[in-house]
């Protein structure tokens, strides 16, 4: 089937949604329900992650993104790669995740919209982001307000070490989880309290590390892995 063959007959402005979460079936099968009388827009993909979404098409407006993903990624890491694509991102969150929707709404979704919502919400918020508009409902602003702005820029590796020194981890320890030497993992934190540094936060204690980090989203499955047992 090509492209062309998922446009309704007669519309000629559609809209092409993809939709990157772990529920995939359910999620789709619910936005398919709530847009059965739009024809402007069509979901046009699905995937569990937004790489293997993107592994199977970049042609599409907007993505709806779940915030919590089991391939280890984070909200910016998801809305980064899909903006480098030129794809928007709507956040489709469960409400509880304040500290995820920040980390997405820094890397530039255009907006958030609670699974929990009536579906002409659901529908009102994908219609005018796959048109490029902002959606900001009055959940995303107080998120967005209350963001403290602690959370830099880490790569993923760096990311993982934060999360498990966070979690209670010793050096040592993250050293053998990870599979590094301990003068490597000693040289990450440093790198680590050098990024915050540039947010305007030096010399951080641990316990003020363990803060910025959960604020920062970075405590969360799947990034934490517990000590391995001897």
């Amino acid at each position: 089937m090509s492209e062309n063959d998922l446009r309704p007959a007669g519309t000629a402005d559609v809209r092409r949604i993809g939709v990157v979460d772990d529920q995939r079936d359910f999620t789709v099968s619910a936005l398919r329900s709530y847009l059965s009388a739009c024809p402007d827009i069509v979901i046009a993909a699905a995937a569990e992650s937004v790489e293997a979404l993107l592994s199977i098409t970049d042609g599409v407006d907007l993505v709806v993104l779940d915030l919590l993903l089991g391939d280890g990624s984070t909200p910016f890491d998801n809305v980064s790669a899909l903006q480098a694509r030129g794809i928007g991102s709507l956040l489709f969150t469960s409400g509880e995740e304040s500290e995820l929707v920040r980390m997405g709404a820094r890397a530039g979704a255009q907006g958030m919209v609670k699974k929990s919502d009536p579906p002409e919400v659901v529908v009102a918020a994908i219609r005018a982001a796959a048109h490029g508009e902002s959606v900001v409902s009055t959940d995303l602003a107080m998120v967005i307000d209350a963001d403290p702005d602690f959370a830099p820029a880490l790569s993923p590796r760096l990311q993982r070490v934060l999360a498990l020194y966070a979690s209670g981890e010793s050096e040592k320890d993250i050293a053998e989880i990870m599979a590094l030497s301990p003068h490597t993992v000693k040289a990450y934190l440093v790198r680590i309290r050098g990024a915050y540094a540039g947010t305007g936060h030096d010399n951080m204690s641990r316990s003020q590390l363990t803060r910025a980090a959960r604020l920062g989203g970075f405590v969360r499955r799947p990034w934490y892995r517990p000590r391995r047992q001897s």
